[in-house]
């Protein structure tokens, strides 16, 4: 019997083919209505989808940038954070060894260890006078020091600080522990210990007493420090208000979690692994289903790390508003460009070729050219208007220069507002030291020495100063220099009095002090000496600034003139003083380097005699 045959029909390809051909004529639909409107619409329309566009790129432009600023911003401050934090809980474990090993080089202790063998009564006294070492020790260093100390011997006998002695049979417990891990003295993590009775958690240092005649090991020391005490080092650490940080080991053991301890295990998340590569950084990864900036540090002596968590919602919080602004003000642009469209578009209604001939003949450079004026309608309305422009040409290329100087004093203003103020960190520095080492007249003279220069620098908004005054702001800022660093720099200023009145970019020589000091003669193991030498020859004024430090290499002295010596910060001072110098005075003034590698640098401004500040 024949078997009957199937013809199966793809229905698939059927529905695809139907939808695409509806999707086209839908196009086609839209397409017709669009040129079936009028030109005032046409106009409308557009102008809306060009901005909703341009308002939804902008949005999206602002927002990122604005997260990619606070992201890295927000980074590098946790990051420091997280600097003081290592630095703080560092001292302390270097304080736990030390403690311990000065224990070591006690007599009663060693005696304690040494003498194991001797009859009780002689053993009682012994255990005492080392009750007594730590009683003493408690007494000398508070609890945030250390939590306990506890001394054995080889046979397991053992003395406790007062601290822990009601828990001694606890701690005995311990001696089994520290027979295992034998060898070189080590941190002990508590977190991990299985002790009956040990409710603690914590760290501990186990330092070994060898016996220098056999070399046994005849003691051990245990220096305990409990989490509350480990704790109190990152309590200053906040991540906002959602933020959270932690305390965990190289296998993705959670020690402490917000000021608490935790047992929490995150060895297979993803912004562990990358810590484990990155261990100091910052980078932003999806935690618990929102994204977080993740930021890293280590505790090198535990082999620990820290780990900030933040989620970017709370850090840009402040750039959702400048969204929600942006969105009002283009909705409101979108309401008023229709509107403002619309209406242009209906007084273009007229055919607009012999203005556009006209403005054509115009374009090729025929500025003589009028376009006529038959009616007062909406096309003589705009050909009057347009009459009116190539009048104004004259006009507006009579203003370009005005123009141009305008825009070159703004970009004076700006040169003059990238002065780098780095040097106020380190002075303020310096004062925080002098004042912490009770040098309250050298801390004085520096905050007067700082208030005089700033003083000097803002002159009253000005851009142009005497030289007498730049004169005064560099013995300013020599003065601070010369506290921060005593007598291992000299300074020498020789100006004439005949240019005290003439005029200069302030802020001029400040940089170039500076550059002789941090590139020249800071890092010299001889003393440093830096001159300052102002003088006049004809209509020209000259000042120098030389040094006797490590010099410049010939072939980089062009490269930083033309602010290209990769990215250093001298280079850009350099550039910043020649441009300013340019700017107001013209392009044949400036700065002049003569330098060789280990002979010094000198630098040399020339700007014209008998300018004023206007």
């Amino acid at each position: 019997m024949k078997k009957p045959t199937f013809c199966v029909y793809d229905d698939t390809r059927k529905v695809e083919y139907k939808r695409n051909e509806g999707t086209e004529d839908m196009l086609k639909k839209i397409k017709d209505k669009y040129h079936g409107l009028s030109l005032a619409k046409k106009f409308s329309l557009t102008s809306i989808v060009i901005i909703v566009i341009s308002i939804f790129v902008l949005t999206v432009v602002v927002q990122f940038f604005f997260e990619k600023s606070v992201l890295e911003i927000t980074g590098e401050g946790y990051r420091q954070k997280f600097d003081v934090a290592s630095k703080s809980s560092q001292k302390i474990l270097e304080d736990g060894e030390k403690i311990s090993k000065v224990l070591l080089t006690d007599k009663s202790i060693q005696e304690w260890f040494l003498e194991n063998g001797t009859d009780e009564a002689k053993r009682l006294r012994q255990k005492l006078q080392v009750e007594q070492r730590l009683d003493y020790l408690d007494a000398l260093y508070p609890e945030d020091q250390y939590s306990s100390i506890s001394v054995f011997d080889e046979q397991g006998d053992m003395v406790n600080s007062n601290r822990i002695r009601s828990k001694a049979s606890v701690y005995r417990q311990f001696f089994d522990i520290i027979k295992e891990k034998q060898g070189k003295n080590r941190w002990l993590d508590l977190y991990e210990l299985n002790v009956p009775g040990y409710q603690e958690t914590g760290i501990a240092f186990l330092r070994y007493f060898r016996d220098y005649a056999t070399g046994k090991i005849k003691g051990y020391i245990i220096a305990e420090y409990r989490s509350p005490l480990l704790i109190s080092n990152f309590t200053h650490v906040k991540y906002g208000e959602t933020g959270s940080y932690l305390i965990t080991d190289q296998k993705g053991n959670v020690k402490i979690e917000n000021n608490e301890d935790s047992k929490k295990m995150i060895e297979k998340e993803s912004y562990f692994q990358w810590a484990l590569t990155e261990p100091q950084g910052g980078k932003v990864f999806q935690v618990d289903g929102q994204r977080c900036l993740v930021t890293t540090d280590m505790i090198p002596k535990l082999d620990w790390m820290m780990i900030g968590i933040t989620p970017v919602d709370e850090l840009t919080k402040q750039g959702k508003n400048i969204v929600r602004i942006l969105y009002v003000v283009g909705g409101c642009a979108v309401l008023i460009s229709g509107y403002v469209s619309f209406r242009l578009a209906h007084s273009v209604t007229k055919p607009l070729t012999k203005l556009s001939q006209t403005m054509e003949r115009f374009g090729k450079g025929d500025l003589s050219v009028h376009a006529p004026v038959w009616y007062q309608d909406e096309i003589g309305m705009l050909s009057e208007e347009f009459n009116k422009m190539t009048e104004q040409i004259q006009r507006l290329v009579e203003q370009v220069y005005k123009e141009q100087k305008e825009k070159r004093k703004s970009e004076l203003a700006a040169l003059q507002a990238q002065i780098n103020p780095h040097f106020l960190y380190n002075t303020l520095s310096s004062v925080s030291s002098l004042i912490k080492m009770n040098c309250t007249d050298e801390a004085f003279t520096m905050i007067h020495a700082i208030g005089m220069f700033y003083r000097t620098s803002l002159s009253d908004g000005k851009t142009l100063i005497p030289v007498e005054q730049e004169i005064t702001n560099i013995e300013n800022y020599i003065q601070i220099q010369k506290v921060r660093y005593g007598d291992k720099i000299d300074y020498e200023i020789q100006i004439d009095p005949e240019i005290y009145r003439e005029w200069i970019v302030k802020l001029t020589l400040q940089p170039l002090v500076e550059n002789s000091i941090y590139h020249g003669v800071k890092a010299m193991r001889k003393k440093g000496l830096i001159r300052i030498r102002g003088w006049k020859e004809g209509c020209l004024v000259y000042l120098q600034v030389s040094d006797n430090g490590a010099g410049i290499p010939e072939d980089k002295i062009d490269k930083l003139l033309l602010g290209d010596s990769g990215g250093k910060r001298y280079s850009y001072g350099l550039y910043n003083i020649q441009q300013r110098i340019q700017i107001y005075f013209g392009k044949e003034y400036g700065l002049h380097i003569e330098s060789h590698e280990g002979a010094g640098t000198c630098t040399t401004i020339c700007i014209p005699s008998g300018r004023n500040e206007k």
